[in-house]
C-alpha cells in the first residue's frame, strides 16, 4: 500500500509517495493501462500513516489525461498528477523499482528551468521505497 505525505512551510511545498518497490512498479503498471484505455482518469488509495516529518497524509494518488505539460498537484485530499500519454508513459518510468532497492532510496520530480516536460507550478515530489 503507498503512503502520500505533504507539507507547506515557508521553504515552500513538498509531496513524498512511497511503497514498497512493488506497491510502486504497481503504480507504474496502472498508469500504462490507463494510457491504454478510454478512461480519463483512475484513481490509486493511499494508506493514511504518521506523516512525520510531513504535515499531513494525502489519501489517494489520481493520474489524469490532458493536453499539458506534467504537473503535480493537491486536488483536495489527493495528490493528483496530470499530462500528455507522452509525458505520463515517460513519467511512468519514475516508479520502476527493482525489488533489491534499499528502503530509504528516492528521487526526486520536480521543475527545473528551461525543462519543457513538467510545469513550472508543479509542486517537488519525492518518490521513496520504504
Amino acid at each position: 500500500m503507498i503512503h502520500i505525505r505533504f507539507s507547506n512551510n515557508s521553504y515552500g511545498s513538498e509531496i513524498n509517495l512511497s511503497g514498497t518497490p512493488a506497491d510502486l512498479r504497481s503504480i507504474r503498471q496502472s498508469i500504462l493501462e490507463l494510457l491504454q484505455s478510454q478512461d480519463v482518469q483512475i484513481c490509486i488509495l493511499a494508506n493514511e500513516v504518521d506523516p512525520a516529518p510531513y504535515d499531513s497524509c494525502l489519501n489517494s494518488l489520481l493520474i489524469c489525461k490532458s493536453d499539458c505539460s506534467l504537473k503535480v498537484m493537491l486536488s483536495a485530499s489527493s495528490l493528483k498528477i496530470e499530462g500528455t500519454l507522452e509525458k505520463l508513459k515517460v513519467f511512468a518510468g519514475w516508479f520502476d523499482f527493482s525489488d533489491s532497492t534499499e528502503s530509504g532510496y528516492h528521487n526526486h520530480f520536480d521543475y527545473y528551468e528551461g525543462n519543457e516536460w513538467v510545469d513550472p507550478a508543479s509542486v517537488p515530489l519525492v518518490i521513496s521505497v520504504q
